[in-house]
């Protein structure tokens, strides 16, 4: 079986994001019930949840081209190409940048 990629739709965009968001808000208050948070974490909650946000993605789009979200529904970022992304398409892509024809596509199975 061969794999194809096709651009996926923003429906599936947007869950893979929502399951990212709900990974790191579960990860925060697990932190938050079990471990004495410090005291800058614990005044602005809201930025931090945004820094772990965007280290994860980071993290995890570095390592292996998408994030726990989008591996669920089998989506990742290739170029214009259909090519894994460079590093800077990857840092871009991990705040939210979709760059030069970056985007993210589904990966399809076909016969043949």
């Amino acid at each position: 079986m061969e794999l194809k990629y096709t651009k996926s739709n923003y429906g599936r965009v947007v869950l893979a994001g929502l399951i990212d968001a709900a990974l790191i808000i579960a990860l925060f208050v697990f932190s938050y019930i079990s471990i004495a948070l410090p005291p800058s974490i614990q005044a602005n909650p809201n930025l931090s949840l945004f820094t772990g946000f965007i280290l994860y993605r980071m993290i995890s789009i570095a390592i292996s081209n998408s994030t726990l979200g989008m591996r669920v529904l089998k989506l990742t970022f290739l170029n214009a190409d259909e090519e894994i992304l460079s590093l800077k398409e990857k840092f871009l892509a991990s705040i939210f940048i979709l760059f030069r024809g970056v985007d993210y596509y589904q990966a399809v199975r076909v016969a043949g």
